[in-house]
């Protein structure tokens, strides 16, 4: 058995196909169709993970949250939802819930949402964000084969969005982006998630340097010169993802941005 799941939403449909899938996957799994039945639930069983709509009658799953997490403050829960409500995404991110998904639910994406809620986020989630997509990529490759999970973004503002659905550990990002540049993407982020660990990427360009010194000033927490090393990047993100790092910059190359 991989573990045991509350399965939180209103939509009996959505509730008998997502229970299929995940019983088929190893998982048991409990069904509540309220928030209220999923709280009486939470109180008298345990659950590895809790999955949950955010947005239903009664006590949607944000109010819902609260007071799971108020009964049982290490309670992991991941939302979802089908419709576009920033107002309770918000709220459900600064509350701690672990993670957003939209529906339809990639199901691939589920499965490694709950195995890294279930072993606490111990991997680490990093936001890779670079126009480069064969550097971007190759960041994604490097570190999903150190056992970290990276999601992957190509211009600020998907980076920001991505932001709002997912909690992450690390941002890493190039400063010279499209649509936004990495001093805004670095603030937009930093303001939805204030906990995030970021490191800033960058090719020689003279021009940026004044926003690298900004984000550095505003607490970002390191500047790599590309090409990367990729050896002292991995170093990075392990020291951030077992709680080595400090809340002040450093440049550990040395030198200027």
């Amino acid at each position: 058995m991989n573990g045991r799941i509350l399965l939180v939403d209103d939509n009996e449909e959505f509730l008998d196909s997502t229970r299929d899938v995940l019983d088929g996957e190893g998982y048991e799994v409990v069904t509540a169709t309220s928030g209220e039945e999923g709280i009486e639930l939470a109180g008298v069983q345990t659950f590895d993970v809790i999955l949950m709509d955010i947005k239903m009658p009664g006590m949607n799953g944000v109010e819902s949250f609260i007071e799971m997490k108020r009964r049982n403050p290490g309670v992991k829960v991941i939302m979802v939802t089908a419709y576009s409500v920033e107002d309770l995404m918000r709220q459900a991110l600064d509350e701690g819930v672990f993670a957003i998904l939209s529906k339809p639910i990639d199901m691939d994406r589920l499965f490694r949402t709950i195995e890294d809620a279930k072993r606490d986020g111990k991997g680490g989630l990093v936001l890779a964000v670079d126009d480069d997509k064969e550097i971007c990529n190759n960041f994604v490759d490097i570190l999903t084969e150190r056992g970290y999970e990276v999601i992957a973004a190509y211009d600020g503002k998907e980076a920001v969005t991505k932001a709002k659905t997912n909690i992450f550990d690390i941002l890493l990002f190039d400063m010279n982006l499209p649509l936004l540049n990495g001093l805004e993407v670095y603030r937009q982020i930093k303001s939805i998630q204030p906990n995030i660990v970021a490191i800033i990427v960058s090719g020689y360009a003279p021009e940026m340097d004044s926003l690298i010194l900004q984000a550095l000033n505003e607490n970002a927490y390191t500047f790599l010169r590309k090409p990367i090393d990729m050896e002292q990047l991995l170093g990075l993100v392990e020291g951030i993802c077992s709680g080595q790092h400090k809340n002040t910059h450093h440049n550990p190359g040395g030198g200027r941005p």
